[in-house]
């Protein structure tokens, strides 16, 4: 088969560039898989901003470099999660006074390949915007620069949502997914049963209490949203918003390499934190973002609260699975914290201890049912400043 690209000296620097990572592919192709997937993206022809076949190629290819692999889900587990539910939604409903319509029915028992195929039609929805501005923003390169433009970009960023998506197959325990692509669907819940046995197995955990917490919090997630008809709506659109204000035009200039080595992953959000969407988005995107972190402090933190007071009461190994990891989190090695960084994970770690913070103190001073206000529209969502000061948003409800 002829070699994609040709023998002649390399005429640009980003020529020289897929020269390059095309020959690290090959050298690797045979014993390794994530190999294969990034050498299939470097020979197919680019089709849009992300290459959603070989996400999925990449991804799938992460999950075979588990030094463990996963065991078979059981159907005794399959069936108890389904108990599980039943009794979180019971238990959510008596302490938040919450009363909501259309909840899951049931919860979805995933492996990690299952995982990654029920959430890239979700990833796809949100880069939908991205993917509309880079037209445009090829079209102003002109034919010369065009090519090599996009195929560093589409190379770049199908690497890097593969890589995520494979990363968080391998660590995501719950999810209640919003189903944004469908929306008519309503919400579903789901676990991910082999990484929630692993977790179990290494942290000593009792296997039902564990699962019954996990289901505890996911539940709660699926009240937020389906007592609050606005909100998913609210939270899609702003983040689409968010999107379609990016940037492009830096994407073809060959210092962008240097800019990723140098990026400030030292941030606390996770679009200033690394990564090629932190390089190319814009000051007039912080308002959308400030809006979106407070959101989701109050989603995390909400539910964490639930979990946490409800947990006390029907858990008995409660609190030493809280302790354990909380521990675990403070553990973690450099590598990978550098990594959760720069895929957004430890934005998503400050805002259960923001949000829970918020939380909490708003139910000290004044009960769940004052609480519950956030919920009532997005009007009345807290501002990131009223997070980190609760006082402020409990006199701005009193006064509204």
């Amino acid at each position: 088969m002829p070699e994609p690209y040709s023998r002649e000296e390399p005429s640009t620097f980003l020529e020289a560039t897929f020269r390059v990572l095309d020959s690290i592919a090959r050298r690797i192709v045979d014993f390794m898989p994530l190999g294969r997937g990034v050498r299939n993206l470097l020979r197919s022809k680019p089709e849009g901003l992300i290459g959603w076949e070989h996400v999925r190629e990449i991804s799938l290819a992460m999950l075979e470099l588990q030094r463990e692999k996963p065991e078979a889900i059981s159907h005794y587990m399959t069936e108890q999660y389904q108990n599980m539910l039943l009794d979180a939604q019971r238990q959510v409903a008596d302490y938040t006074g919450l009363r909501a319509e259309g909840l899951p029915s049931a919860v979805e028992v995933f492996g990690q390949a299952e995982w990654i195929d029920a959430n890239i039609p979700s990833f796809q929805f949100l880069f939908e915007p991205i993917s509309d501005k880079y037209v445009g923003a090829m079209g102003d390169l002109g034919a010369d620069k065009a090519a090599s433009a996009q195929r560093f970009a589409h190379t770049l960023l199908t690497i890097q949502v593969g890589i995520i998506m494979g990363y968080l197959s391998r660590n995501v325990l719950g999810q209640f997914d919003l189903s944004l692509p469908e929306p008519e669907r309503g919400g579903r819940l789901y676990v991910v049963e082999p990484n929630m046995n692993r977790i179990q197995i290494q942290m000593g955990f009792d296997p039902r209490e564990f699962r019954q917490w996990i289901t505890l919090h996911e539940v709660t997630h699926s009240f937020e949203f389906h007592c609050n008809t606005w909100l998913t709506e609210h939270l899609s659109s702003s983040m689409q918003e968010y999107l379609k204000g990016i940037n492009l035009r830096g994407i073809p200039r060959p210092d962008i390499l240097r800019k990723l080595r140098q990026g400030d992953i030292k941030g606390g959000d996770a679009m200033t934190a690394g990564g090629l969407i932190s390089i190319i988005s814009t000051p007039e995107q912080r308002e959308i973002l400030s809006r979106l972190q407070a959101i989701m402090c109050v989603l995390e933190g909400y539910s964490n609260l639930v979990m946490d007071h409800v947990g006390k009461e029907l858990l008995r190994t409660y609190a030493t699975m809280k302790e354990r990891f909380e521990r675990r989190r403070e553990t973690r090695s450099a590598a990978e914290r550098l990594f959760q960084r720069l895929i957004g994970i430890e934005l998503k770690l400050q805002q259960y201890r923001l949000g829970q913070a918020f939380a909490e103190a708003v139910v000290e001073q004044e009960g769940i049912t004052f609480l519950n206000r956030v919920w009532q529209g997005p009007d009345n969502m807290p501002t990131m400043d009223e997070i980190i000061h609760p006082g402020a948003w409990i006199e701005r409800m009193k006064q509204a």
